[in-house]
């Protein structure tokens, strides 16, 4: 059985394998069909007859090839073009992928993505598909480190803000591990509401979390073809409310001075440290004031105590609150930062990036460049390496993933438009630095580059109609991952226009359009 022709790699999996492996069925669900080439092998006549299964895995990218399930696991979450299951809306590597080798902070989560893969794998090989005390107790062993681990952290790895990897292959061998099954049907495979996860708050939030954000990524994908079912585990249990959280910053410290004003028979509810990570109820209706709830259960005191706050106590908390407002304000108007204290309107800029909310296109430094040569990559027969000329002393490497979609006629001379702020990284052992600029389809079938009309000048910046503001530093933009969160909204409209959230990209000579007028498309 074959998914389509392969752009960037050939994955091979036999049928027994993909059938004992529910969790690889999701996941290879996932892939872009016409980027990976999946073959699904069956069992030969004579393997039947002697009553052998086959077993494989095999992933082949140019020269590599790689046998073992993790590593192929993780290969292909950064494979696919423009790391296609690294970025929105998948993130299964936690969106640093791109950060791996020049990141200590996306080097430790990737560690720690592996380490929890090996996890799942002793959990499927535990042995633990009986009901035996002994058995019964060293699945309390996993049970119970789970849930401490997800006590203070929304899904299994540090610094994401999503399921991992981990967290799929995880959930997938604690619902094989609990069910004593591997070989079944989705319909057949879950977590019933009398299961063992009753006992563990802070797990059981964590597996609904995480089964809706599979749900969620099978949706995202329903309108490309897919040969291989997802076998989603269904979950048959309902949470308490309030569904605990987990709050940051000045959520806490407006909490804390509420939990400093309340009192609960004349003493004072114990709070929480300033910046400590503490698991707490809901808020309700806006307020910072916490119910009972799940926090409570799990053994911690809930912030806000049992009690509801008094009128007065409540008065109290908001003129600490207004307090150390004016304070703030004072430090500011102290350095002149208050238009109110200089009299004077400030220059109209663009809102800092630092707030995910304020941030706009203005970050993303996109440039006129001139491709002016053109060589295949030794090793990888699905990368151009490109010199472009963008302005600067020398011209920039980037490697693009566009053989697929460009010969090299098509590419030299070309002018294109280049994302400039991207850290230098290697993609297959050469350095690029900069991503040229390229319009596609939902399925990636079609791609096509975006271009500046003709007389822009070389090198000049691009502007977004009605948009002020400067671009980010090439080590801010990885950080604070600011491609995950503009990229998405940069598309073609229905003219074949570049726009982010309908606003014109531009240069000095107009608008900037998909070579061929592609409408409707994501530019990335």
């Amino acid at each position: 059985m074959t998914t389509s022709n392969a752009a960037i790699a050939d994955l091979t999996v036999s049928a027994s394998t993909l059938e004992s492996d529910s969790f690889l069925s999701f996941f290879l669900s996932l892939l872009p069909p016409h980027q990976i080439h999946v073959s699904v092998i069956a069992a030969s006549s004579k393997s039947k007859a002697k009553g052998e299964q086959s077993s494989s895995l095999s992933l082949q990218s140019g020269s590599s090839t790689l046998t073992s399930r993790n590593a192929v696991l993780l290969a292909l979450s950064s494979l696919a073009l423009l790391n296609r299951l690294d970025n929105y809306p998948y993130y299964l590597l936690g969106g640093y992928a791109e950060g791996a080798k020049s990141s200590t902070e996306a080097a430790m989560v990737l560690s720690s993505i592996s380490s929890y893969l090996e996890l799942a794998h002793d959990m499927r090989n535990s042995g633990l598909s009986g009901d035996s005390s002994d058995e019964e107790e060293r699945k309390g062993f996993f049970l119970k480190g789970l849930d401490e681990i997800l006590e203070t952290n929304a899904f299994l790895v540090g610094h994401t803000f999503r399921p991992t990897l981990a967290d799929y292959d995880v959930f997938y061998a604690l619902c094989e591990m609990l069910s004593g099954k591997k070989d079944h049907e989705s319909s057949t495979m879950g977590f019933g509401s009398d299961s063992i996860l009753e006992q563990y708050l802070h797990l059981k939030r964590w597996v609904v979390a995480v089964q809706q954000s599979a749900h969620e990524l099978v949706m995202y994908q329903q309108d490309v073809k897919k040969s291989i079912d997802p076998k989603i585990p269904f979950v048959n249990f309902s949470l308490e409310d309030p569904v605990p959280v987990f709050c940051y910053g000045e959520d806490l410290e407006q909490m804390e001075e509420t939990a400093a004003a309340s009192v609960v028979d004349g003493k004072k509810v114990s709070t929480a440290k300033k910046n400590d990570r503490k698991q707490v109820s809901s808020p309700s209706n806006g307020s910072n004031e916490a119910k009972d709830g799940a926090a409570q259960k799990s053994g911690k005191d809930a912030v806000g105590g049992k009690k509801e706050l008094s009128e007065e106590e409540k008065k109290l908390a908001a003129e600490k609150r207004a307090k150390k407002a004016a304070e703030k304000k004072a430090k500011k108007m102290a350095k002149g930062d208050d238009n109110g204290q200089t009299g004077q309107k400030k220059d109209v800029k663009a809102p800092s990036s630092s707030s995910d909310a304020e941030m706009n296109a203005t970050a993303l430094d996109i440039r006129v460049g001139k491709i002016l040569d053109v060589w295949e990559h030794e090793a990888s027969d699905k990368l151009w390496c490109e010199k472009i000329d963008i302005g600067e002393s020398e011209p920039r490497q980037i490697l693009s993933g566009l053989r697929a979609f460009y010969k090299k006629e098509d590419m030299q001379g070309r002018v294109v438009l280049v994302l400039c702020n991207l850290k230098k990284r290697n993609l297959v052992g050469v350095p690029s630095h900069g991503m040229v600029l390229c319009a596609s389809n939902k399925e990636h079938t079609a791609v096509e580059f975006v271009v500046p009309p003709e007389g822009a000048k070389i090198g000049e910046r691009l502007t977004f109609e009605g948009l002020i503001g400067e671009p980010e530093p090439e080590n801010k933009v990885q950080k604070k991952k600011i491609l995950e969160k503009l990229l998405p909204d940069l598309k073609t409209d229905d003219n074949g226009v570049v726009v982010w959230k309908g606003v014109k990209c531009l240069t000095s000579a107009g608008a900037c359009v998909a070579v061929n007028g592609m409408k409707d498309a994501q530019v990335s």
